[in-house]
């Protein structure tokens, strides 16, 4: 398996809360009363978005992987991802929460899940996941209702929650946990770019720079087009492409200096909401 990003960067990102360490305690509590553990990923981020640490925790259990927001990642890549899947028999779906594509694939799995290995009452899955990944508009697509808090940030989903699907199936939305480290930190950059670290606790502009090397290897055209740069490959350096990101959209102090923090700010949001392009972090080959 392949990486994107190659970038070498001294960013720091420290984010495990309490809150991380009660949930992940409150999960292990929990796994006995349930059937099947969905694991939802974010699709651009298909290695990246998994916290290991829940391998260990669900060993005992039924698992599928289920890659939400694949509107935003990169098309080409998931078809690859899919390949790989499928050729390794490892149960997975691409889904999209928002447009509910695919999401009858997951209903019909967890039908077939309770006529296959349970009869004598419901079954039970446990949605988990770090945070961002969309967990609460998942379940609240599957149900058609909005019992789950939703929002752009991480952090949202704080309490648990029985949420009932149609027939005889229950969802158990939990709260969203990253790994007390990351392995790496490319792994870094992709999870706080696509929002699944606080920004309060990030050096937005550090990372909007590492974000913008990304792009600038793997997604040159998107980012030229968005931004309405030069041809990429005439830039030396990426602080050149986030300056001139800066003056055509106007971010300018007073004397003309470039609004570092502005330009972040709008290039991070714009990349978590799909603007740049759909784009993907890593790859099966």
């Amino acid at each position: 398996m392949t990486d994107n990003t190659g970038n070498n960067t001294t960013l720091n990102i420290q984010w495990y809360p309490g809150h991380m360490a009660k949930a992940t305690r409150l999960i292990k509590e929990d796994i006995k009363n349930v059937d099947v553990i969905i694991k939802l990923l974010d699709a651009r981020a298909v290695l990246k978005s998994e916290n290991k640490d829940f391998n260990k925790i669900f060993s005992s259990k039924k698992t599928i992987n289920v890659y939400n927001k694949m509107d935003l990642a990169d098309e080409n890549i998931t078809k690859k991802w899919i390949t790989y899947f499928k050729e390794n028999d490892i149960t997975s779906f691409f889904v999209d929460s928002i447009s509910k594509k695919n999401l009858n694939l997951i209903l019909n799995y967890l039908n077939s899940f309770k006529e296959n290995f349970r009869t004598n009452r419901e079954t039970r899955a446990m949605v988990v996941g770090i945070p961002n990944v969309g967990k609460s508009q998942f379940i609240n697509s599957l149900t058609k209702k909005s019992n789950a808090r939703t929002g752009n940030k991480p952090g949202v989903t704080m309490s648990k929650q029985w949420i009932k699907v149609k027939g005889e199936v229950y969802l158990l939305d939990t709260p969203g946990i990253l790994p007390p480290k990351f392995e790496n930190i490319d792994d870094a950059i992709a999870l706080a770019s696509i929002g699944s670290v606080k920004d309060t606790i990030l050096d937005r502009e550090e990372l909007a720079l590492e974000l913008i090397k990304f792009l600038m290897k793997n997604y040159p055209k998107k980012l030229q087009e968005r931004y309405k740069l030069n041809n990429i490959d005439e830039y030396e350096q990426a602080i050149d492409v986030y300056e001139d990101i800066g003056k055509n959209r106007g971010f300018l102090l007073k004397g003309g200096d470039i609004d570092y923090l502005r330009t972040a700010v709008t290039v991070l949001d714009e990349f978590k909401n799909g603007e740049i392009g759909r784009v993907s972090f890593d790859s099966p080959r």
